[in-house]
C-alpha cells in the first residue's frame, strides 16, 4: 500500500474548517454539497493508496483539487456576496469595500474620491468604534488602480444582477492568482501543496473573504514575479506597476526590485530601460488623480497613513507603536509620532544587508523572501501592524518557499 501524500492531508485539514466555519450556500445548509466535498476529500486520500499510472493519478488529483476549491472557497465567496445583498450593505464586510463602492459612485459622477468625505454613505453605518469616528470617512487611502480596475466589474454587475459588491474584482483576482500559481510550479506534488496553501491559508483567507485589499494588490505582484521568472523583465514592470497603483504595502519592494534588475543586467542604462514600462504605467495611472487635486491625493494616500493630517490612521495593531503606547511614550494614538526614525534606524541597515545577499544570489525566490523580511520590519516600526498584515506576510513567505529555483544561465532579452 502506498503512503498517503502530504497534499491530501493538508487539504483535508484546511478545507474542513472552512466549510464548517463559513457559509457555502446563501440559503439553507446544503448537505448535498457537504456530501460531495467530503467524498472528494476522502477520494483524494484513496487515490494515494491505489496503484495507478502517475499521469492519470495527477490528472485526477488536479481535478479533485479544483473541484474542492470551487465547491468550498468558490461557494463561500459567492454566498458571502449574496447574503450581504439580502441582509444589509454593512453585513460581514470590511470598511474598505464600502469605501470602494462609494468611491466608484463618486467617480462616475465626476467627483474626486480623494477630495470628498464619505459621510452619508454606507461607510458611515459601518461599526468602527463606540467612541471614535472612522478616519476613513475623511480619506480614500487606496491608490487609483484599485478604483479603476473595479469599475468594469461595477458596470457589468449592475447591468446583469442589479447590484455590485466590491469583492467581485478581489475574488476574480484571487482565482486568477491561483491559476497563475498552478501554471508556475512544474513539480506536480509541489504544485498541489502550493495551490492548497495559497487557497486555504488560514492566516489570510478570512480577511480575503471580508474584502481586505491585500490579495487584490498581490495578484498583480505575483504576475510580475511570474514574468520575471520568464525573464520578461521589461513586461514584468506592467503588473508590478499596477500593484504599486493599488496598495502602498507593495512599495517597499522597489529597492529590491531595482537591485534585482541591476544585478541581472550589470548595467544601469539597461536596468532603467527595463524599468521604463513600470514608471510609465504607474505614472499614467497616478498622475491624473494627483493633478486633479494634489493636496487631497497626498493627504489621503501618504499623510493619512503617517499621522500627518487631522484625521489620520491611528497607531494600532501589534507593532512597535503599541509597545510605545503601553510604555506611556505615545499618549494619543491619533497624534503624530515620527516612526520614520525607527524605520530608518532598522530598515536602512536591513535593506543594505538584503541587497548584498541578493547580489550573491540574484533569484526571484530571494527577491520575494527579502521583500517579506523588509516589509515586516517596515510595518513593525510603522503606525500600524494589523492582523491582515500577518496574513499578507504569510502569503509572501509561502510564495518564496515554493518559488522554483532558477537556472543561473545567461539571461534572455525581452
Amino acid at each position: 500500500m502506498n503512503k498517503i501524500s502530504l497534499s491530501s492531508v493538508l487539504i483535508l485539514c484546511l478545507a474542513i474548517p472552512f466549510v464548517m466555519g463559513y457559509r457555502i450556500s446563501p440559503g439553507d445548509t446544503p448537505y448535498w454539497l457537504f456530501g460531495l466535498i467530503v467524498l472528494a476529500l476522502f477520494f483524494n486520500i484513496f487515490m494515494d493508496l491505489i496503484k495507478i499510472d502517475r499521469e492519470k493519478y495527477y490528472f485526477i488529483k488536479f481535478f479533485l483539487l479544483w473541484f474542492i476549491i470551487l465547491s468550498t472557497i468558490g461557494a463561500g465567496f459567492l454566498s458571502a456576496i449574496i447574503v450581504r445583498y439580502k441582509v444589509a450593505p454593512v453585513y460581514m464586510i470590511h470598511d474598505i469595500i464600502l469605501q470602494l463602492e462609494a468611491a466608484i459612485h463618486f467617480f462616475v459622477k465626476g467627483i474626486n474620491p480623494y477630495a470628498t468625505t464619505y459621510f452619508g454613505t454606507f461607510l458611515e453605518q459601518w461599526h468602527y468604534s463606540d467612541t471614535q469616528v472612522n478616519p476613513a470617512l475623511y480619506h480614500f487611502v487606496m491608490e487609483p488602480f484599485y478604483l479603476l480596475f473595479s469599475i468594469p466589474f461595477y458596470a457589468a454587475s449592475v447591468r446583469l444582477f442589479g447590484f455590485f459588491d466590491g469583492r467581485m474584482p478581489l475574488f476574480f483576482l484571487f482565482f486568477l492568482m491561483l491559476i497563475n500559481a498552478f501554471i508556475l510550479i512544474k513539480d506536480k506534488e509541489k504544485k498541489l501543496l502550493f495551490v492548497i496553501l495559497l487557497t486555504f491559508n488560514p492566516a489570510m483567507l478570512s480577511y480575503t473573504l471580508e474584502g481586505r485589499s491585500d490579495m487584490f494588490a498581490y495578484a498583480f505582484l505575483f504576475l510580475g514575479f511570474y514574468l520575471l521568472h520568464k525573464q520578461k523583465y521589461l513586461l514584468s514592470g506592467i503588473p508590478i506597476a499596477l500593484s504599486f497603483a493599488v496598495k502602498q504595502s507593495v512599495w517597499p519592494i522597489f529597492p529590491l526590485y531595482f537591485a534585482f534588475l541591476y544585478f541581472k543586467n550589470k548595467a544601469l542604462k539597461k536596468t532603467l530601460k527595463e524599468l521604463s514600462l513600470f514608471f510609465f504605467v504607474f505614472l499614467a495611472i497616478v498622475l491624473p488623480f494627483f493633478a486633479w487635486n494634489p493636496k487631497a491625493f497626498i493627504d489621503s494616500t501618504i499623510l493619512y497613513l503617517s499621522g500627518s493630517v487631522l484625521h489620520s490612521y491611528p497607531v494600532s495593531g501589534y507593532g512597535f507603536g503599541m509597545v510605545l503606547h503601553e510604555l506611556g511614550i505615545i499618549k494619543d494614538l491619533n497624534a503624530y509620532y515620527p516612526f520614520w526614525i525607527w524605520q530608518l534606524l532598522f530598515g536602512l541597515p536591513l535593506s543594505v544587508i538584503l541587497i548584498k545577499y541578493l547580489r550573491k544570489n540574484t533569484s526571484i525566490n530571494k527577491l520575494i523572501l527579502f521583500y517579506g523580511l523588509f516589509l515586516f520590519v517596515f510595518w513593525y516600526f510603522s503606525r500600524y501592524l494589523n492582523n491582515s498584515h500577518f496574513g499578507y506576510l504569510s502569503v509572501i513567505f509561502i510564495t518564496a518557499y515554493f518559488w522554483p529555483e532558477e537556472n543561473l544561465v545567461a539571461q534572455k532579452k525581452d
